[in-house]
């Protein structure tokens, strides 16, 4: 169980599976966990029950619930789940689950989690994905037609398969990337049919898209040479501070984190794709020197260039 202390644990998805007691048929690689759960398991361990603790997590949560009743409760808003209806959680969202009192149905939830770095290193281009997380964020909970449904959830099986029953090898990831680009693109079209059905808070969040999306722009344009928060909030002609709060509000997540990530992308596919040297490829990203560039990417991945050079 996760034991609450005075604070709401933030936790990572490797340190979510021993408390989600990993069982035969989950599928798990670094920064991914993908299982299923029922209310009716013969053990605890083995039931939706270690969901009931709220509790704050490093990665995106998606739920499709399958059978049953049940009520997720994020940030302090709650949503009602039936079969056929998916929610999708937020890094850094205060997220916890129960069954519905009045449940006479045995629930039965499908639960994938991916965090932003088993994203990056399956080499999607994190773009167009950042534009529909931002999507997202005003769809979290969708009724999906049964087919839809049915769809998504036999992707999700197709993920276990390839992760539990293949060994790895350069297939195993291209396997990986089209199955979890198919998943983001059908989510991505019910997302454009929902924001058509049901607009809601239509005005703002338009305000929040537009800003977003300039930062992306800027960013796409700038990040290998600019890092700083101050560059891009004087090109929205933002202070830094509000320039912040606009970004977090929008994507779930700092603009450092979007600057981080895409200066950390770069470098990977420089050192794994391109004829540069560590000392170049710190020189196209605008450190100061090799050193430092070395010291950042450790930081961000917990590897030197060097290692990570050597490791692909």
């Amino acid at each position: 169980m996760i034991q609450i202390a005075k604070d709401i644990p933030r936790i990572s998805v490797n340190q979510l599976i021993p408390i989600f007691n990993k069982k035969k048929g989950d599928a798990y690689m670094p920064g991914c966990l993908i299982a299923t759960r029922t209310s009716s398991d013969a053990k605890e361990s083995d039931s939706i029950h270690h969901l009931s603790h709220p509790f704050s997590l490093d990665a995106f949560v998606f739920i499709l619930c399958a059978s049953g009743k049940l009520t997720v409760t994020t940030n302090s808003k709650s949503f009602h789940l039936k079969g056929n209806d998916m929610f999708i959680n937020f890094p850094g969202q205060v997220i916890h689950v129960d069954e519905d009192n009045d449940n006479h149905d045995h629930v039965k939830v499908h639960i994938a989690v991916m965090d932003l770095a088993f994203i990056h290193e399956m080499n999607l281009d994190i773009k167009p994905v950042a534009q529909k997380f931002l999507d997202l964020k005003n769809s979290q909970y969708m009724e999906l037609p049964e087919s839809t449904f049915i769809e998504l959830a036999n992707l999700i099986n197709a993920i276990t398969d390839e992760i539990n029953n293949n060994e790895p090898d350069n297939a195993t990831n291209d396997i990986l990337r089209s199955l979890i680009t198919a998943i983001f693109f059908k989510i991505g079209r019910m997302v454009d049919k929902n924001a058509t059905e049901h607009p809601n808070d239509k005005e703002m969040f338009d305000k929040n898209v537009g800003y977003f999306k300039d930062f992306m722009t800027l960013l796409g344009q700038n990040f290998r040479k600019e890092r700083s928060i101050k560059f891009y909030a004087e090109k929205m002609n933002l202070s830094p501070k509000y320039f912040t709060t606009l970004i977090k509000r929008a994507s779930g997540q700092t603009a450092a984190a979007w600057i981080n990530q895409y200066v950390i992308m770069e470098a990977k596919n420089l050192l794994k794709y391109s004829t540069m040297n560590v000392q170049e490829i710190s020189y196209s990203l605008n450190f100061p020197n090799q050193s430092f560039f070395g010291k950042y990417f450790k930081h961000h991945t917990g590897m030197t260039p060097s290692e990570y050079k050597r490791s692909k």
